[in-house]
């Protein structure tokens, strides 16, 4: 007799497109492969529930109908969270339609310790961080509750080589040059761009020929951009809907955030073989293993960023084993294994 499969309603309240829409993403699409029912609560308008409906198959519900007529919804078994707001409609789906839920929590801070934040992870009948970071920040918050890691996974999409050239010929990267990439949200509170841009500067006065583009938009946009004046060198690309391509035309990954519940950008990068320079904070160390699969920073050292690209641009060579042991790592990491994972977890 066929095991039955759980009906998911997932929840995602974003309205941009960032790493936790992308593993949301990545998540339904492959559920779907497995025959499970979905449906996704997020804003009609947003980017997340456009790219749900193009897989076909799958409601897209506006959170104003579940939080003020859940009773027209049709019948879910589990409602799972993916980030911080849409957690407080899922405890309001249990209060209403005696709905179980989990909670995916991304971030590496601990939640804020307020009443109806507090009731509604404490009600969750499930609790997921992405990494030790955030599960660490889970347990704080609840020191009693259990927590299960699941990683990130990484989109499972082959670049096309083809383009991967064509990028590099766009972009004007000589044979002579070496390209240095980072992707994520514009927001340097976050992020670190703006000591990326002060690294490439640095480089630019020791007589280095490289590239340095920023994949991914934020608030911090136009503030960056004018921070980077005068550095012809420096381009920044905007969204890009898939940067598979993008990411494999790389030579070089410089990811100085601040803070970060993991940094799944970091796993398609690992799974390009491109060598990481990272910051040894939140989730990161989960990925990158100082000199294994890349190189670990501290936070806001500007020299130490400097000298880990001098080392990767002045030998190319020592890069070879850290991206072998990187993709052997993102291997484990593919989507199907993370599916499997909530599998095992809508079961409980």
């Amino acid at each position: 007799m066929t095991e039955s499969k759980s009906r998911i309603l997932h929840i995602n309240l974003a309205r941009g497109w960032r790493g936790g829409e992308q593993q949301t993403w990545l998540l339904i699409k492959e559920l779907a492969k497995r025959g499970y029912q979905q449906g996704l609560c997020a804003y009609p308008e947003g980017p997340i529930a456009a790219a749900i409906r193009e897989l076909g198959g799958i409601e897209v519900i506006s959170p104003s109908v579940c939080f003020f007529t859940p009773w027209r919804l049709q019948h879910w078994d589990i409602a799972h969270a993916h980030e911080g707001r849409g957690v407080y409609l899922a405890w309001w789906l249990k209060q209403t339609r005696h709905l179980r839920y989990i909670i995916t929590r991304r971030m590496q801070q601990p939640p804020k310790s307020r009443f109806l934040t507090r009731q509604a992870y404490t009600n969750a009948d499930t609790l997921v961080g992405i990494s030790k970071a955030a599960c660490r920040g889970l347990q704080g918050f609840l020191p009693n509750r259990p927590v299960i890691r699941i990683p990130s996974s990484h989109s499972d999409h082959l670049p096309d080589p083809a383009l991967v050239l064509q990028i590099r010929e766009d972009l004007g990267v000589g044979s002579g040059q070496t390209l240095i990439g980072h992707a994520g949200a514009l927001v340097d509170a976050h992020k670190g761009q703006k000591l990326l841009i002060d690294a490439a500067r640095a480089l630019l006065q020791r007589g280095y020929q490289f590239q340095l583009i920023f994949m991914g938009d934020g608030p911090d946009r136009n503030e960056l951009k004018a921070y980077a004046s005068g550095l012809p060198c420096v381009r920044f690309l905007g969204q890009i809907d898939d940067i598979a391509e993008h990411i494999s035309a790389l030579d070089i990954f410089a990811f100085p955030s601040r803070h970060e519940g993991l940094g799944s950008v970091l796993i398609d990068v690992m799974a390009a073989g491109v060598p990481i320079i990272a910051t040894n904070v939140g989730g990161i160390p989960d990925l990158i293993k100082d000199k294994r699969t890349g190189l670990l920073i501290a936070p806001n050292d500007l020299d130490e960023l400097i000298e880990s690209l001098v080392s990767f641009l002045d030998d190319r060579v020592k890069t070879y084993q850290m991206k072998k042991n990187a993709m052997d790592i993102a291997r484990s990491l593919s989507i199907n294994k993370t599916a499997q994972k909530y599998e095992k977890v809508y079961k409980l």
